[in-house]
């Protein structure tokens, strides 16, 4: 049995609202977590970063060689890299596998490296909006997840129909999105019946959750306030530990966040959330 340390001696713990379904709690879990502070790791771990490159230059390229060298992550998630076709083609780092697609005319392209090793199954492909790519992963005892990376532009209408492929059938899912909207709001979706529907209303009819709870993730223009459009989405999976890092080489935060493949963990919570410093667009 594995286990993980909460950090800090005196963390309090609260069950939050849930549904009753969700609300039934692992007795043995409940325990573990009231004499010794620690839980059970409910499944695979991996480790992801994602990062709105705004153009994979070749000082970027140098910093995000650096960066997964030095975290040897298994998976990373790219937006905005815009490669021409033939760098698109001919982009190798070592230890890693890459998928990504090149700019095109109103597409900034997108790509997801993988490690090696790990066993990775194209899902689709797509040129049309939003720009994606779906890889799945595969791991050892027959567990899986696909992770997506795609990317919002902020002038582009997005219909349903190009939503629900990006989130597929069903099963574990991560998403990270370069949603491109510097603005306190999330940009209105623009669907076919123009009932100006939101992200955070798409997320909530297909049972995704939201896990960046703050952290910023771009700089504002000519500015230093912190501007938070890059987000991760989940489904049937966890994600935690999010942490946003200052990137030098881009005005775009690298993203880290930490994926449980297995029960969820959402029954438990700190008692002290962090406090976003941005508002949600609410759902209707």
């Amino acid at each position: 049995m594995q286990h993980h340390q909460h950090s800090g001696a005196n963390e309090v713990v609260r069950i939050l609202p849930c549904t009753c379904a969700r609300a039934a709690l692992d007795a043995r879990r409940l325990l573990l977590l009231i004499s010794g502070g620690v839980e059970r790791n409910p499944g695979p771990l991996i480790r992801g970063t994602q990062w709105n490159t705004g153009r994979l230059s070749r000082a970027k390229r140098v910093a995000l060689e650096n960066k997964l060298h030095e975290d040897m992550v298994p998976f990373f998630l790219l937006q905005e890299a815009r490669l021409a076709s033939a760098e698109c083609t001919a982009l190798k780092i070592g230890g890693y596998q890459h998928v990504g697609q090149a700019r095109a005319p109103q597409r900034r392209g997108v790509s997801i490296l993988v490690r090696d090793g790990v066993g990775v199954e194209v899902v689709a492909f797509e040129k049309n909006v939003p720009e994606r790519e779906i890889v799945t992963l595969r791991f050892s005892g027959g567990a899986s997840l696909t992770i997506a990376s795609a990317h919002f532009r902020r002038e582009a209408d997005v219909s349903s129909e190009s939503l629900n492929t990006l989130l597929g059938a069903g099963g574990p899912l991560a998403v990270g999105e370069g949603v491109n909207s510097h603005r306190v709001l999330w940009y209105p979706l623009r669907p076919s019946d123009e009932k100006g529907e939101c992200i955070v209303d798409r997320c909530v009819r297909n049972d995704l959750s939201i896990a960046n709870a703050g952290s910023a993730a771009r700089r504002q223009p000519g500015t230093a306030a912190p501007s938070p459009p890059d987000i991760a989405l989940r489904r049937d999976c966890e994600i935690s530990n999010l942490k946003s890092t200052l990137s030098l080489d881009s005005d775009h935060y690298w993203i880290a966040f930490d994926v449980f493949v297995g029960t969820r963990l959402c029954a438990i919570a700190l008692s002290k959330p962090v406090r976003a410093p941005y508002a949600w667009n609410k759902a209707s």
